[in-house]
């Protein structure tokens, strides 16, 4: 759907309008998001069919300033009764809130526009059966591994949000955002061990769907992905790391697939580089970050090679949109240049307590969540590299690939990961199949080993529907934009 075609919704417009005019004049400011969003899974199983759902939700979320302090209340009622209801709750709550430094937001949102992401194919038009047809053709492709294969995931997500961002300063901004994705996991066993490999992305934890690799995009994203002509392959892979040797307990020289460094990254510089956490408000549930205001301009994050920026106008990147839920538009931010750290990713409270402008990565998760600063899409800038020259510089390491574990400490510092296979190097050569592989490091430290990075050719972004942050828990959509990297002097060993 080209962005000039979408022409808005009077059933979410109007109520956003309504709430406006229904705020007392004591409220300072105001914003007010309505939303229609929608999601399908579809997920086949080595059994079976294992799931079809169909959901869909509507509602508004109100937010005032009264004397510099916030008031929010969200309702699913948009009749006039529900919509009066949550102005004055949240109006409330804002009185409420006692008299802490009154919040700043800095250059006001006057945008007034509409916005829709590109789409080819409706996903939510395209037949179920043609959906279950091609699941359960990876299905049967997956299990021609053998007897070993015990669980197989094959499934298929869909996602539109449509929505209606008003506020007080004169912004009215309507977009409407489309995302697909599909992908795959394979367990094998043989009574005494158990391996996954997934495709063609890892989720660090147990989920049903929402698995593999998504974009903001319609379903002609789904055959890119290959499902089909990956998954024996895939299979194949999960039952020989059944009998493969334990990764090696040495400090070695490591390779990361562009894929697993889509959550090294993620986990290293997107959370410690958001300006909310930057400012205290994520401690109770994931602790603070190294990344601290005074260190801005001066830390040296990795090697000199070493360059982050995040970039929400990436055309079909999965954290890609037009405007933020404060009205901001989409844009691109530096966060490591050169290999030190140079910028956050923020909304407009966070960005104006530091004394800056927002970088328009302000997202709720739906219409009853307040907005988070949250990452977009992630990049790490390509270098002069490939894959293949990096392991054919390497007398003695290892190549890891699909995050299957992570843990990080509070500051964002001391991490370990885990993989899903991993791969001997000896004398440039890739040898044995490798299992139970992890790797362990401190952020600083383990990014100015970083020698070598992939070049443009190998760049590719990955989604990942499933970032958490928040109290009460919100999840986003992102994606990470990453190449093959490889490090000296790492500790890799047995998970």
């Amino acid at each position: 759907m080209p962005a000039d075609s979408y022409g808005g919704s009077p059933a979410l417009r109007d109520p956003a309008l309504h709430v406006l005019g229904l705020l007392p004049a004591e409220v300072e400011y105001a914003d007010v998001r309505v939303v229609n969003r929608t999601h399908e899974l579809v997920l086949v199983e080595l059994a079976g069919p294992g799931d079809v759902v169909y959901e869909e939700s509507v509602g508004l979320g109100v937010r005032v300033l009264v004397d510099g302090q916030w008031g929010f209340a969200a309702t699913h009622r948009l009749d006039s009764r529900g919509l009066s209801e949550a102005v004055r709750q949240a109006v409330g709550q804002a009185r409420a809130a006692g008299s802490g430094p009154p919040v700043r937001l800095g250059e006001p949102v006057t945008t007034r526009t509409r916005w829709a992401s590109p789409m080819i194919q409706d996903p939510f038009r395209a037949p179920l059966s043609d959906k279950l047809d091609l699941l359960s053709s990876v299905v049967d492709e997956a299990r021609t591994a053998g007897p070993q294969v015990q669980r197989i995931e094959a499934s298929m997500d869909f996602f539109r949000d449509e929505k209606v961002f008003a506020n007080t300063e004169g912004a009215l901004i309507e977009q409407s955002v489309t995302e697909s994705g599909a992908g795959l996991v394979v367990y094998a066993s043989n009574g005494d061990d158990v391996q996954r490999r997934s495709y063609p992305q890892a989720v660090p934890r147990n989920i049903r769907g929402q698995r593999g690799d998504f974009a903001t995009a319609g379903y002609e994203h789904i055959p890119t992905l290959r499902l089909p002509d990956e998954a024996a392959r895939v299979a194949s892979e999960a039952v020989a790391l059944l009998t493969a040797p334990e990764c090696p307990d040495e400090t070695t020289t490591l390779v990361v697939s562009g894929s697993q460094l889509a959550l090294l990254l993620h986990e290293c510089a997107g959370h410690p580089m958001e300006a909310d956490r930057a400012l205290g408000t994520e401690a109770s549930l994931a602790g603070g970050t190294y990344a601290s205001p005074e260190r801005l301009g001066s830390f040296q994050f990795g090697a000199p090679i070493v360059s982050v920026y995040a970039d929400a106008t990436i055309p079909g990147a999965l954290g890609s949109y037009g405007y933020d839920d404060e009205g901001v538009p989409a844009q691109r931010t530096q966060l490591v240049r050169d290999g030190v750290f140079v910028g956050y990713l923020s909304g407009r409270e966070s960005a104006a307590a530091l004394g800056e402008q927002s970088s328009g990565a302000a997202r709720a998760d739906g219409w009853q969540r307040v907005p988070l600063v949250r990452m977009t899409n992630l990049c790490l800038e390509p270098g002069d590299s490939s894959l293949a020259e990096m392991v054919a510089g390497t007398k003695r390491g290892v190549l890891v690939d699909m995050t299957k574990s992570v843990s990080i400490d509070d500051q964002r510092l001391s991490f370990r990961l885990g993989a899903e296979a991993g791969w001997e190097i000896r004398d440039g050569k890739l040898g044995r199949l490798l299992k139970n592989c992890s790797y362990s490091g401190v952020t600083p430290r383990f990014w100015a080993r970083c020698d070598a990075l992939g070049g443009p050719d190998e760049f590719r972004v990955h989604g990942i529907p499933s970032c958490n942050k928040g109290e009460p828990l919100q999840v986003a959509h992102i994606g990470h934009g990453t190449v093959p990297a490889r490090f000296r002097e790492v500790q890799v060993g047995i998970r």
